[in-house]
């Protein structure tokens, strides 16, 4: 069971569902199963062997018409899905999609931080319903916000969903530091400044999914027809890590934690 303001999900939204199942399938070795969702199409579940690690479903076609990228989502545990939604929204946040209700598992919205990255929340009708797995291989073992406002997001996410909040020794070029948050004593992820060198790309929520090899993922991801967009690299004290994009274009981090040397 998810913790009150830690990551609970994950969800890929995508142009082509059956070529992004492929994908996954060949290289991270998950497998799915699809319930039907009526006018909204097939969800599929994802599972690696332990259990369910998150979800994919295509895009609508209002989507498509807009040129919305296939991408991944990052969903917040929150005990009362429209009370967090009001505080957020009263704290300077957009909301993209007012809290619904999903049938018989529970209540979501969507919206845009003050910083401007998009995330969602989750409130399961279960409050007891097991969340995805975490920090096993081939799951995802972190989250990471990109943003150009890291001390307002830091402010922002800390007061609407408890986090806590410390800075790391990772050098960043242009002095600047890395923030990593928790629940309980426990990191799901970080807040990392954008700097020039970014462009114009949109603040952002990533996903890193824990594989014991990242070399060999790469390899699998470009034998599968996808791309590497951040060519892996060693990370000091943290581990190797590199960043790979679907057929579709949907990107993720993978990462090899540097405690297996």
């Amino acid at each position: 069971m998810a913790k009150g303001g830690a990551p609970c999900w994950f969800e890929l939204s995508t142009t082509d569902a059956a070529a992004a199942q492929r994908f996954l399938g060949d290289v991270f070795g998950w497998t799915s199963e699809s319930i039907d969702l009526g006018a909204m199409g097939p969800y599929s579940f994802l599972r690696n062997a332990t259990g369910p690690v998150g979800a994919l479903m295509g895009q609508t076609p209002d989507e498509r018409a807009a040129g919305v990228p296939s991408h991944w989502s990052v969903y917040f545990h929150a005990t009362d899905c429209a009370a967090t939604a009001a505080r957020a929204v009263a704290a300077g946040a957009v909301e993209l999609l007012p809290t619904m209700t999903v049938d018989g598992q529970g209540r979501m919205a969507v919206l845009r931080d003050p910083t401007g990255a998009i995330f969602s929340l989750w409130e399961p009708l279960d409050a007891a319903a097991p969340g995805p797995v975490r920090f096993v291989d081939y799951s995802v073992g972190w989250v990471e916000l990109a943003t150009r406002d890291q001390r307002g997001a830091a402010a922002f996410y800390s007061a609407l969903l408890g986090w806590e909040l410390g800075e790391s020794d990772l050098p960043i070029p242009g002095n600047l530091k890395y923030v990593y948050v928790g629940i309980e004593g426990v990191r799901h992820g970080g807040i990392l400044p954008m700097t020039a060198e970014w462009g114009e790309m949109a603040p952002h929520w990533s996903i890193y999914v824990q594989v014991p090899d990242v070399d060999a993922i790469v390899a699998k991801a470009q034998a599968a027809g996808g791309s590497v967009c951040v060519p892996a690299f060693d990370a000091p004290g943290v581990g190797r890590i590199a960043m790979i994009a679907d057929p579709t274009g949907a990107a993720c981090y993978v990462i090899t934690l540097r405690t297996r040397s």
